[in-house]
């Protein structure tokens, strides 16, 4: 049983970060050439409440990790502190990344195809945040790794 929590943080950082390399290396490039709008617009709205489920399950499951980890009074010596707070720190900017993405410019981008305009300039500024929040996403899994290693020496 404990090492579900650790198996669904894993999975659910896998189906967040995979969505979001397929869609801003791969699906976005190739819709904004040739694509359907419809067909961008379903993508968006899919990926939307996947990314949130997975994010969701991120932050529930990283909680319930974080109570396996050593006494609190040894993070100081150990490291632990400094890498723990850091990962913390960038989990709220991709949270916030993220929110500014599906609600801000998602949101327009959904807006501008559903009147039949063009999403460009929209469909660039998604891609650039998909791909400020992978690098992000990255840096979060090493870190996650530097704190299951119990810090950086």
């Amino acid at each position: 049983m404990r090492l579900l929590p650790l198996w669904l943080h894993v999975l659910a950082a896998a189906v967040w970060l995979g969505g979001l390399l397929f869609q801003s290396h791969v699906l976005f490039p190739l819709l904004a050439t040739k694509g359907p709008a419809d067909v961008l617009l379903s993508a968006v709205r899919r990926f939307r409440r996947v990314a949130w489920t997975a994010m969701v399950l991120l932050v529930l499951t990283g909680l319930h990790n974080l109570t396996r980890l050593p006494p609190v009074a040894t993070w100081g010596e150990i490291g632990l502190l400094r890498v723990l707070a850091l990962k913390l720190f960038v989990v709220v900017v991709v949270l916030m990344l993220s929110a500014h993405r599906d609600f801000g410019v998602a949101a327009r981008l959904i807006r501008e195809a559903g009147a039949g305009r063009s999403p460009g300039d929209a469909l660039r500024a998604l891609v650039r945040l998909d791909r400020v929040i992978l690098l992000l996403g990255v840096v979060l899994l090493y870190l996650g790794l530097a704190v299951s290693r119990g810090g950086i020496s």
